[in-house]
């Protein structure tokens, strides 16, 4: 680049030299200006040689060059193009922290309802409050004998309507987050808490029965496993097992005659449902 710019200045000053002494000499009949036309096309082709040269020179901080110091590298493109809203909306990607729900129970003696609450702690573990009720029996309570005064089917043997009211602090904690999918989450919960323990007489019609309802309180705790469907800040539904351990103690309490209920729980399948 350098060796064509010097070529170029001494093109300009012979072209100077030239111009200058034919414009001072007289010119002949039948001279023409054929010389003066040349250099000045030659001075136009090197000129615009070297105007191409320029423009193909690469900028710097461009691939295969390296800026000098105190170089400025200029930017990618002119033009800034900036999005009218936010291409992240972190408002609705933030972990829902705080939820309560409705919660439907199975277990040996038939089916309950229940409702919580539940905060995460952190994005792996959470402590809840909830209260279920379901009744309670002897697995081998079938309704087997016609009574053809109330027409109703009944069990035989049995004396009272037992149902119980577990009400639970527990905590849960999330398993393997950083293998498997937001879609299914297994974890792991515990809890412990009063349970109130009903007796009804089985002799009355159920809703008259309540009348001479009898109450009792008794410690009780569960261990579970379960699964969480969906993505936390989207969804708290969740499906698990429980085990429910709530100690009657002493003789126990009957739902047939001459069979007490000692220890009441058990095992419990729970499909909850958060808003």
């Amino acid at each position: 680049m350098v060796h064509l710019h010097q070529a170029l200045s001494r093109l300009r000053q012979r072209f100077v030299v030239v111009h200058g002494a034919m414009a001072t000499s007289v010119p002949t009949p039948g001279c023409t200006n054929e010389p003066r036309f040349r250099v000045k096309w030659l001075a136009l082709f090197l000129l615009t040689a070297y105007s191409v040269a320029r423009a193909q020179a690469p900028l710097p901080g461009e691939r295969g060059t390296t800026p000098g110091a105190g170089e400025e590298v200029p930017p990618d493109t002119v033009f800034v193009f900036a999005s009218p809203r936010p291409l992240v909306n972190h408002a609705a990607a933030q972990v829902k922290r705080t939820s309560g729900g409705i919660a439907v129970l199975f277990s040996q003696s038939g089916f309950g309802m229940g409702v919580f609450y539940q905060h995460w702690v952190t994005d792996l573990l959470w402590a809840s409050l909830e209260l279920g009720i379901s009744g309670a029996r002897n697995s081998s309570e079938i309704e087997s004998l016609y009574d053809p005064i109330s027409g109703r089917l009944l069990v035989p043997g049995k004396i009272n309507r037992l149902f119980i009211f577990p009400l639970t602090i527990g905590i849960g904690h999330r398993l393997f987050d950083e293998s498997l999918s937001e879609s299914l989450r297994p974890f792991v919960s515990a809890g412990v808490g009063p349970t109130l323990v009903v007796s009804t007489p089985y002799e009355y019609e159920f809703f008259q029965s309540w009348s001479y309802a009898r109450g009792y309180v008794r410690f009780g705790s569960f261990v579970g496993v379960g699964l969480l469907f969906g993505p936390q800040s989207k969804s708290d539904a969740s499906f698990n097992i429980r085990y429910y351990y709530i100690p009657f103690g002493g003789n126990g309490l009957e739902s047939i005659q001459g069979q007490p209920i000692r220890t009441f729980g058990g095992v419990f399948l729970t499909l909850a449902i958060g808003f």
